[in-house]
């Protein structure tokens, strides 16, 4: 009877966990697209895509991102999943977006518009994120047709998600204990860090 009873409040327990973390089954209007990776829905709220960073205006494959955006969801309704973080400092929801059948945060990273971009503990589709980010910069596409000098080694601080060249302001002022040395970008970006916005490795 006890172990009955167990088993029935487990799975009660992982239920509403599902239910809670899972996609919004009522659709939600999006009024506007800001960039590659933010949107707002026709309530006002300003919404981020969670686990993936696409370029930022002036750089490289911006505008292509931003397009890919709008095709997907501009004027159309979605479905929002939360992860374990619901909103970010700013007070924009965080979110993985759906499109119909598209996952619109996966499909920016399969066609090399996003890169990885991980802050626990938002980590649900990392593991997804990085299989097509992978599969992205072996085809070069997007974001990873651009060559770009090789360093001796990349530098990440402890506790941060972005990696970095040795030489970048903001990695020169880390102290030596907290540094993670890569080898290769490579490696910096299959253990999940992302590229610094400001050096660009």
């Amino acid at each position: 009877m006890v172990k009955q009873y167990l088993t029935w409040l487990f799975l009660t327990l992982c239920l509403i966990f599902f239910i809670g973390s899972q996609v919004f089954s009522k659709a939600i209007k999006v009024k506007e697209v800001i960039d590659g990776d933010t949107i707002v829905l026709q309530s006002g709220e300003h919404l981020r895509y969670v686990g993936i960073d696409t370029p930022e205006r002036e750089r490289p494959f911006y505008r292509e991102a931003k397009e890919l955006n709008q095709k997907l969801v501009e004027g159309k309704e979605i479905r929002i999943e939360f992860d374990l973080q619901k909103k970010d400092k700013y007070g924009r929801l965080l979110a993985y977006v759906y499109a119909g059948e598209t996952f619109v945060n996966a499909e920016l990273v399969r066609n090399g518009l996003a890169n990885l971009y991980t802050v626990p503990p938002n980590v649900k589709h990392t593991d997804y994120f990085l299989k097509l980010q992978s599969e992205a910069k072996e085809k070069k596409l997007g974001i990873w047709s651009e060559a770009k000098k090789p360093e001796k080694n990349y530098l990440a601080r402890q506790g941060s998600q972005r990696f970095h060249r040795p030489t970048c302001t903001v990695i020169l002022s880390a102290p030596q204990k907290d540094l993670i040395i890569f080898k290769t970008k490579d490696q910096a970006l299959k253990q999940g860090y992302s590229p610094c916005k400001i050096c660009q490795p």
